[in-house]
């Protein structure tokens, strides 16, 4: 049986890469003020402000989804990484699946799989810490929404009464948890409706189904409105619309850039490393990345066939609506980079197996395109293994190991209530 015919194979051997990749992390300690907070809320009759910190107000959804894993796992941090490694691999092969779908391209479609298994583009941040499950649940959510949107649009010929799209509609509604969700998830959808119109038999590119979606998604998130106007608490004072879209237009570059030059200023930064001499180069690094990854993003939509202009799409959509976000200095926040990593491992993978299509025949310089996206996967397992370091070092500090002591106490006292 052929590999691409075996999904259960397939599956085994995206998660093995993930946990070559995250396995370090399963003697890790939690380390963040969030993933104590989450395992106070998650004790029996604990108001959720007595850990002393407030860190986020989060869908009661989430909330739930963490109560149920301290059924499971107490304060064991094990099992929460080994559940975030699991669905990580889940995520990887619902990714294979929409490509292999969608370009019916075996080579494509398990290589973008495999450099997302290892993290290529995001870099494993939402892996890495307990409380970042919730984030990669939705991710997988928000994948099989645009699975079966695909297949209601291809197998249903985009009919509202199928079970098709009635599944796309319930993925659809969980996925609003995340109150961005709204506007990614209609920006990838728009641009599928627009670069497959011929799969979809030329039918207009507002058809019922998206337009269901988009009316029904923005009814849902109008609720949320207070959510989005707290986006712009992090803004000085006095801002003003200039502000905003110099703010946002900053962005977008500095969140591509990133998932190709990884480096910003966060204690990976250390005085004298290897690491900080070359963030002293990052004026001229980015600068110039920029203009290779948009001249790139110009010549796929010109000379690229659908595809790759669908999941270049994919790649910035998934990124604009956190541009709205102000983040001071250097800093940016890489866990937003976890879905819109699916389409640069895409594009990584597209051209490199055009490249090894081109060279077939020609021996060992065949493989030389395979060093391009093989340097993607070391520079991901040197990264993983720093922040592991890093990290572990966090939880160690006083103020982390406060909070842990404090925890303990409100376990303590939340036993004694229940006997």
């Amino acid at each position: 049986m052929a590999l691409r015919d075996n999904k259960t194979l397939l599956f085994l051997i995206l998660l093995g890469f993930s946990f070559l990749l995250f396995g370090r992390i399963l003697n890790n300690e939690f380390w963040t003020a969030i993933e104590y907070e989450f395992l106070a809320r998650s004790l029996e009759g604990a108001p959720g402000d007595e850990i002393g910190v407030r860190t986020l107000e989060a869908h009661p959804f989430v909330h739930f989804f963490h109560r149920l894993e301290y059924l499971f796992f107490g304060d064991k941090p094990a099992g929460y990484y080994l559940l975030n490694i699991f669905i990580h691999a889940v995520n990887a092969f619902l990714l294979y699946l929409l490509i292999f779908i969608i370009l019916r391209d075996f080579g494509i479609a398990f290589m973008s799989a495999s450099l997302f298994a290892f993290a290529v583009g995001n870099y494993g941040k939402e892996v890495m810490y307990a409380a970042g499950v919730s984030g990669i649940l939705m991710h997988a959510v928000f994948i099989l929404t645009v699975l079966f949107y695909v297949m209601n649009e291809t197998r249903s010929k985009g009919r509202l009464f199928s079970l098709w799209f009635l599944a796309t509609l319930v993925l659809f509604t969980l996925s609003l948890v995340n109150r961005f969700a709204f506007l990614s998830g209609m920006g990838v959808l728009l641009a599928y409706n627009v670069f497959f119109r011929r799969e979809r038999q030329g039918r207009r590119v507002l058809a019922g189904p998206l337009l269901i979606l988009l009316l029904y998604g923005g009814l849902l998130t109008s609720f949320q409105w207070q959510q989005f106007r707290e986006v712009t608490t992090s803004y000085p004072a006095g801002w003003g619309l200039g502000f905003a879209v110099h703010n946002f237009l900053g962005n977008v570059p500095s969140y591509l850039v990133h998932m190709v030059y990884p480096i910003h200023y966060t204690e990976l930064v250390e005085e004298g490393s290897a690491i900080a001499r070359v963030y002293s180069w990052s004026g001229w690094i980015r600068p110039l990345t920029a203009l290779i990854i948009f001249s790139y993003m110009a010549y796929g939509f010109v000379f690229g066939n659908t595809a790759l202009r669908f999941f270049i799409a994919w790649a910035v959509m998934t990124i604009l609506p956190f541009c709205f976000f102000y983040l001071p200095g250097d800093w940016i926040n890489t866990k937003y980079l976890y879905l819109a990593s699916a389409g640069f491992c895409l594009v990584l993978a597209t051209g490199t197996m055009k490249m090894l299509r081109v060279l077939s025949g020609r021996g060992w310089r065949r493989l030389v395109p395979l060093l391009i996206p093989a340097g993607f996967v070391l520079l991901s397992g040197f990264l993983v293994t720093r922040l592991d370091r890093a990290y572990e070092e966090r939880a160690r500090l006083p103020e982390t190991q406060q909070l842990k002591a404090r925890f303990l106490e409100l376990k303590r006292e939340s036993l004694e209530r229940a006997r």
